[in-house]
């Protein structure tokens, strides 16, 4: 075991997944987080019975945070959304989705070729190609283009169709439509647990309400300097946080460079959100609510998930936010949204939390990046016990998945050096 730890900034899913992983190796590992309490984007918030998650969150049965929790050892327990009962909001009313299907969309076929997506292959064809080319190029029926956009949005969180590439939109919507997805139990925060839990079970550290200033490093790494002044010795430092432009300030010469013309090119997904817990709820409708003519979604977890007591209910209602949005109040428009799918639910409230402009990702899997194969890796950085990692980070994935894999690519990098000389490991 090493003399001194390895400290890893950040206790979300990226930087608990890369402490878990080092721990489970042998590896001195202590988590510094700058909040009270850990999770990052994935914490929830325990009101009264009610399990609130940071906006609408959902777990890909085949993405990689499913792969990378059952190789750590944590649950993931929940149930699938019942998407059969799902309706669309069209002008002020909902409808239930295969009726709107039915009677607003011609092209059937051809959409939903589309939203079952493309296996590597077909992905990899489409990689540098924006969204809006590829779903104009299959579709021309107004209909279909609007339930197209709506799938796209609801799967990448992302509203601009210029800013995504098709070829990871189309692997996203892939992993959405073959084995689904699952609304987990308890919030976000089971994930967060699970993770915590493996870490402290093997000899790891974590410390909350503790925040990094600066990784000190020259061509290696030596210590981390905290926001009180101190330093904390390190063999290495894993800079795990959501935001790339944080990470970037952790940084300071040659290291800094290499990543600030890929960080200063990043355009964050952005999401506003009202959290909801009701007692009892109002209609029992559609739980699930995709916006056809304006970028929102809702969504009923405690349909399916453990996340409310009996006869309470958990909503959560998302607006997709494009570049330029982020400053406006969108808190009308998703209460207006409840108005029309759960009416008198004002009446019914139990705890509500507004979020403006909640970061969901670092970045955009851009057309630039060709997605997430030309992200920046986790050893970019090119410093001698320094790895990144975050959902921008890695050519893995997109949100939860890529945030994940980039922990165990950082884990990789502190152990073997590398991100090549791990893959040349893994490969013999």
């Amino acid at each position: 075991m090493d003399t001194l730890p390895t400290i890893v900034i950040g206790g979300g899913l990226a930087g608990l997944t890369a402490a878990a992983t080092l721990a489970r190796d042998g590896r001195s590992v202590v988590v510094i987080e700058g909040a009270s309490q850990l999770g990052g984007r994935a914490r929830t918030r325990h009101h009264d019975g009610f399990d609130l998650n940071l906006g609408p969150h959902a777990l890909y049965i085949g993405g990689g945070a499913s792969a990378v929790l059952r190789d750590l050892g944590v649950g993931a327990p929940g149930r699938r959304p019942r998407l059969h009962r799902s309706g669309v909001l069209a002008g002020e009313q909902v409808v239930p989705a295969m009726r709107f299907l039915q009677r607003e969309v011609r092209q059937r076929r051809r959409l939903m070729g589309l939203i079952t997506g493309r296996g590597r292959r077909g992905a990899d064809r489409l990689a540098g190609v924006t969204t809006s080319e590829w779903i104009h190029d299959t579709l021309s029926d107004p209909g279909a283009l609007a339930v197209a956009a709506s799938v796209l949005r609801t799967a990448t969180y992302s509203a601009d169709r210029d800013l995504l590439d098709a070829g990871a939109a189309a692997m996203q919507l892939r992993a959405a439509t073959t084995r689904g997805v699952r609304y987990i139990d308890g919030g976000w925060t089971t994930l967060v647990h699970g993770l915590a839990v493996q870490v402290r079970r093997h000899g790891g550290e974590i410390r909350t309400g503790v925040a990094a200033a600066a990784v000190e490093h020259d061509d290696q790494v030596h210590a981390v300097r905290l926001a009180d002044g101190t330093t904390l010795p390190a063999a290495g430092v894993v800079v795990a946080v959501n935001d790339p432009r944080h990470a970037l300030g952790l940084l300071d010469g040659p290291a800094a460079a290499r990543l600030a013309d890929a960080v200063d090119d990043m355009v964050p997904l952005r999401m506003a959100h009202l959290d909801v817990a009701l007692r009892p709820l109002p209609a029992a409708a559609h739980p699930n609510i995709l916006g056809i003519d304006r970028p929102v979604y809702l969504t009923v977890q405690s349909d399916v998930a453990r996340v409310a007591p009996n006869g309470g209910a958990v909503i959560h209602v998302g607006r997709y936010l494009v570049p330029g949005e982020e400053r406006r109040d969108h808190r009308p428009e998703l209460e207006h949204v409840l108005d029309v799918a759960q009416p008198g639910w004002r009446d019914h409230v139990v705890d509500v939390r507004y979020v403006p402009r909640s970061l969901v990702s670092g970045d955009h899997p851009r057309p630039a990046t060709t997605g997430s194969q030309g992200r920046v890796a986790a050893d970019a950085p090119g410093v001698r016990g320094l790895a990144i990692a975050g959902d921008w980070v890695g050519p893995s994935g997109m949100l939860a998945d890529a945030a994940m894999r980039s922990g165990q690519d950082a884990a990789a990098v502190m152990t073997a050096g590398s991100i090549a000389t791990a893959r040349e490991a893994v490969a013999a």
